[in-house]
Order: structure tokens, then C-alpha cells, then sequence
């Protein structure tokens, strides 16, 4: 290259969480919501009804991370 070239552009750093920002927003707060919403309610519908132990937790686990997924877009909403 010549030595009065424009310089090319600045390269910037990105977090290891850089590529979730995108996607951290309102709809995915909903979206959690209604996941941690329906698994809970399903649970315990499932624990009434006497489904088997491996629905129930199969539901328990959906609201489990529909709550963890909420949780994050709150935290990511803070953040900024």
C-alpha cells in the first residue's frame, strides 16, 4: 500500500454476547413470557390431570427457560 492511502476501517472489538444483542429485544420478552406462562400452567395441569413424570418435567423445564429467556431480556435492558 502507499503511504498516503486512506486507512481502512477500524476493526472493534465485540463481546462474547455481541451476536445476542440483536436478538435481546421486546418480542422476545413476550415470547418468554408466554413460554414461562404455558409451561408452568401446563405443569400443573399435567401434575392434576396425573400425566406422567416426564410430561410434567418436559413442561416445568419449558417454563424453566421461558423464565431464564425473560430474565435475560430484562437484564440486557438494563444494561443498555
Amino acid at each position: 500500500m502507499h503511504a498516503n492511502s486512506a486507512p481502512g476501517p477500524k476493526q472493534r472489538s465485540r463481546s462474547s454476547w455481541g451476536w445476542a444483542r440483536g436478538f435481546l429485544d421486546h418480542r422476545l420478552l413476550v415470547l418468554g413470557i408466554c413460554v414461562a406462562v404455558g409451561g408452568f400452567a401446563g405443569s400443573v395441569r399435567g401434575l392434576m390431570d396425573g400425566a406422567g413424570a416426564l410430561q410434567i418435567l418436559a413442561l416445568a423445564g419449558a417454563g424453566v427457560l421461558g423464565t431464564a429467556l425473560a430474565a435475560a431480556c430484562v437484564v440486557e435492558y438494563a444494561k443498555r
